[in-house]
């Protein structure tokens, strides 16, 4: 039976690798276009993309998935249905109408908590304990889908960045494929409708989201941040040495620590503490505008007039 195949990112590759080792055709991967990478700006392909050409199959990277072209040719594969993970664009009503047992989801959440782009930073941001994967199958609406099969839940450890638990959940992702594909195919399963009253939402990520605002978020909910901002965008704070400078200098945080405590918020104390609107945040490594990672000590010995000073 032919199955067509929509990923982008490095989480997608064991959803694509479950469905190769099913025994199923895959007529065809969709994947997002390359993109220039690094200060030399240099075309790189997704990692689905790379992962595909290394398995002999063939790989389609259109613009929109919704263009005539890329309707026309998914349709002349007559796919008998079609996954989806972290491919990267909405789908519009005809590309859903293509296969003929239907297009399939996999989320990064138990929906109908999480629905959008960003549900494994979203839980880690907003301190959930566990979290897991659902598969759905794909309506207009987003993320609103009738559940197929969701995985047991997966502890959120203390230390979780995205990237950890990302590619955790994109192993019980796969495995969740692995189980439910022979049953999509036979037509053996139940839908079950989502709870509406009960869908949360998440958004896009920028990288100005990753500015830290010290008067409105605590000191907990800054290290969640870092964590949940981790590999991308990270986060960020923009500071003055000292009260008469007018130049605004930018700092990222790469490593931190919550301390208690009554701080005001945006100040600098020492060992490089910022006062939050509850608690501290001590700084454990940094990285200044212009230079490399350092720890704070390092920094400090430098430019210890910053303390007293404040984060805008």
């Amino acid at each position: 039976m032919s199955i067509i195949f929509l990923g982008t990112p490095e989480w997608a590759i064991p959803s694509l690798k479950a469905v190769i080792d099913s025994g199923c055709e895959i007529s065809a991967v969709l994947t997002q276009p390359d993109r220039p990478f690094g200060r030399k700006r240099q075309l790189k392909s997704s990692p689905i993309k790379q992962f595909s050409l290394e398995n002999q199959l063939t790989v389609h990277s259109p613009d929109k998935a919704e263009s005539s072209e890329t309707l026309e040719l998914l349709s002349s594969l007559n796919p008998e249905l079609i996954l989806v993970c972290a491919y990267g664009q909405l789908l519009a009503q005809p590309f859903l109408d293509i296969p003929k047992r239907g297009c399939y989801n996999l989320h990064f959440s138990f929906l109908p908590k999480l629905r959008g782009a960003s549900p494994v930073q979203a839980a880690i941001s907003s301190g959930f304990e566990t979290t897991g994967v659902s598969l759905q199958k794909m309506v207009l609406r987003l993320d609103a889908g009738p559940l197929v099969a969701t995985s047991l839940k997966e502890k959120i450890l203390p230390g979780d960045t995205t990237q950890l638990l990302g590619s955790r959940l994109a192993v019980i992702g796969g495995k969740l494929i692995q189980d439910t594909l022979p049953k999509l195919l036979c037509g053996d399963f139940t839908e079950t409708e989502q709870n509406e009253e009960k869908s949360t939402y998440c958004r896009i990520i920028n990288k100005e989201d990753g500015q830290v605002r010290w008067h409105e978020e605590s000191a907990v909910e800054i290290e969640r941040k870092l964590r949940a901002f981790t590999p991308w965008p990270g986060i960020f704070g923009f500071y003055r040495l000292d009260k008469k400078s007018a130049i605004k200098r930018r700092m990222q945080f790469t490593k931190v620590e919550v301390v208690k405590g009554n701080f005001e918020p945006g100040k600098i104390y020492p060992e490089l503490v910022i006062g939050t609107h509850s608690g501290g945040l001590r700084i454990l490594k940094l990285k200044p505008e212009g230079k490399q990672e350092m720890i704070t000590d390092s920094f400090l010995r430098g430019q210890p007039q910053i303390v007293g000073s404040y984060f805008l």
